[in-house]
């Protein structure tokens, strides 16, 4: 079965220049300590998850510490993937990533990734010290400077991309509606008319280099929808097979303050989580008109 990422919560990260091993360790996958890969990593947490609070955490240090090492979970037979993970102690956050390689037989894929993305990212239960760990010690200005930078560089997928993704964004909702419809939990008047005889106008947020997730917004719906997969986003075999991976929710029934409220349900998000996928929808994203289905071509849309 497809292996379905979602990314969880959370925020943080960088390297720089003259980072330093702390200690004498194994070193990790060389790729989990490059600056590049680092820097990406920022990137992509100072857009979605990295706030005020949180960055008051390291302001005034000199210097922020990395804690990286590989992981070994597990594997079914034939799984060769690899995992990363990288704690930063003064964030009290870790990140799990995974470099995906491995077959999905029933479907005739073979899913093999170039670079680790991440996968997880959680608060809380650190480890109490850096054995194992290879420590990379970073300035916090060029941190700082790094996020601050490219906090408004964005990338989006073009032509043949775009228009499996609208295809794809209009297949999910039709079966949602129709899903509500026979659960007797009809969707707000007029939603099913709209995506079938108007224009509609998707909103879609940039994509990363090192998350293979995506999140679209429809206006006339008030809805999300959420693609995540081990498969690289930009690959045709994503959106063949994006029904596998794909998640919706109404922006008005599952939205609450704290996910206190819903104890033991992942089908709500917070309100400052649907804040910031907003945020990149609508503010840093790409309007996209969605066409109506009669002028929908058999392979995908038609503009």
């Amino acid at each position: 079965m497809m292996r379905m990422i979602v990314i969880l919560i959370c925020v943080v990260s960088v390297a720089l220049p003259g980072g330093h091993a702390a200690e004498e360790t194994a070193a990790p996958s060389p790729e989990l300590l490059k600056q590049d890969y680092l820097f990406e990593v920022v990137r992509h947490l100072y857009r979605w998850y990295l706030d005020e609070a949180d960055a008051e955490k390291v302001v005034g240090q000199q210097a922020v510490a990395f804690w990286v090492r590989d992981r070994t979970p597990t594997l079914d037979k034939g799984d060769a993937s690899r995992f990363g993970e990288i704690v930063i102690p003064a964030l009290n956050v870790k990140v799990v990533v995974k470099k995906a390689d491995y077959a999905v037989a029933e479907l005739g894929l073979v899913v093999k990734q170039d670079t680790f993305k991440i996968v997880n990212v959680t608060r809380g239960n650190l480890p109490a010290h850096a054995t194992g760990f290879h420590v990379v010690t970073v300035s916090y200005q060029a941190m700082r400077d790094y996020g601050h930078r490219t906090r408004a560089q964005v990338r989006f997928p073009e032509d043949a991309l775009l228009r499996r993704m609208r295809h794809s964004a209009r297949q999910s909702i039709l079966d949602y509606l129709v899903g509500r419809e026979k659960a007797g939990r009809p969707a707000r008047a007029g939603t099913m008319e709209s995506l079938k005889a108007k224009e509609n106008i998707l909103h879609l947020a940039p994509i990363s280099d090192v998350a293979n997730e995506t999140w679209l917004f429809w206006e006339t719906g008030r809805m999300l929808i959420h693609y995540a997969s081990d498969i690289d986003i930009a690959d045709p075999a994503m959106w063949e097979h994006d029904r596998l991976a794909v998640k919706l929710y109404d922006v008005d029934e599952q939205t609450v303050v704290s996910l206190d409220e819903v104890a033991g349900s992942n089908a709500y998000m917070t309100r400052d989580h649907v804040g910031r996928i907003l945020f990149n929808c609508i503010v840093l994203g790409r309007r996209v008109i969605l066409p109506p289905s009669d002028k929908a071509d058999a392979g995908g849309e038609t503009g």
